[in-house]
This record gives C-alpha cells, sequence and structure tokens, in this order.
C-alpha cells in the first residue's frame, strides 16, 4: 500500500485545486469570460446569493476589486474588498499551476501543501473573510449595499 500523500491525510484546498489541472482549466475560463465581460462593461454573473436575499455575500464586490487592483488602483480596490490582493495573487498562482509544465509546478504545489498544513492558511484567510463580512454587515450595512450596488 502507497504512503498517502499530505492531501490525502488533511484539508488541503489550495494544493488540491492546484494540482486538478481540468479544474483549473474550467476555473481559468470561468474567470476569463467574467473579468472581459467586466472589462468591456458588460453585465458578468451577478451574485445569486445577494440577489436572492438582498444581502451581500462575502465576495460581493469581489470582481470589481480585483478588476481595479489589476488596474493599478490599488486604495479603491481595497476600499470596495480588502480581500482583492490575496484573491489576485490567487488567481495569479492557479493561472500559473494550469499553464506551466507539472515538472515546474509540483515541487511549488507540494510546499503550499506544506504552507497549508503548517500554518492553516486556507483557515484562516476564509475565517478572515467571513469575519471581514460580517464586520462590514453589522457596521456598514447601509454603506456595504450602496458600494455593492455600484
Amino acid at each position: 500500500m502507497p504512503p498517502a500523500t499530505l492531501s490525502q491525510t488533511g484539508f488541503f484546498p489550495l494544493a488540491t485545486t492546484l494540482r486538478n489541472r481540468r479544474f483549473g482549466l474550467v476555473l481559468m475560463g470561468a474567470l476569463v469570460v467574467h473579468f472581459t465581460l467586466s472589462l468591456l462593461g458588460l453585465p458578468g454573473w451577478q451574485c445569486a446569493f445577494f440577489r436572492l436575499t438582498g444581502v451581500p455575500c462575502p465576495g460581493c464586490g469581489l470582481t470589481r476589486a480585483c478588476m481595479l487592483l489589476v488596474k493599478g488602483d490599488v486604495r479603491d480596490a481595497i476600499v470596495l474588498h480588502a480581500f482583492a490582493p490575496i484573491f489576485v495573487l490567487l488567481i495569479a498562482i492557479l493561472i500559473l499551476a494550469t499553464v506551466l509544465p507539472k515538472s515546474l509546478t509540483e515541487p511549488f504545489i507540494l510546499k503550499a501543501e506544506i504552507l497549508e498544513r503548517q500554518t492553516g492558511i486556507t483557515i484562516i484567510i476564509l475565517t478572515g473573510l467571513i469575519l471581514y463580512w460580517l464586520a462590514r454587515l453589522v457596521l456598514l450595512q447601509a454603506t456595504f449595499t450602496q458600494l455593492i450596488r455600484g
């Protein structure tokens, strides 16, 4: 019986996602379509959670914030969604892991697994995202909703 890999023995969604090239391509394709629509000023996919409940979700505003960040407007990007830099970095990592040869990406993915295992960084980011969302909802609900509606 072969030894278990790190991803088989714990919760490591970043490393698991980076290893799945087919999923990476699908996700990358969806991101390209969504960002292209946004760049052209056309409506992209609307937040289903916001549409159904009228309450912004934890990721509401993230697409526009990432677009602002890519254009170099750091201040406005962070005002719109403070997690934009993290998501832009994760998107860049996903793109590189998907398009570069496996021989180049596998050592990096293994390091990502180790980082996830040793620090719990994925859980920390997700917890931070939820706490950030709750703070925006509770402390700045009207402003948050207006900001998301544009």
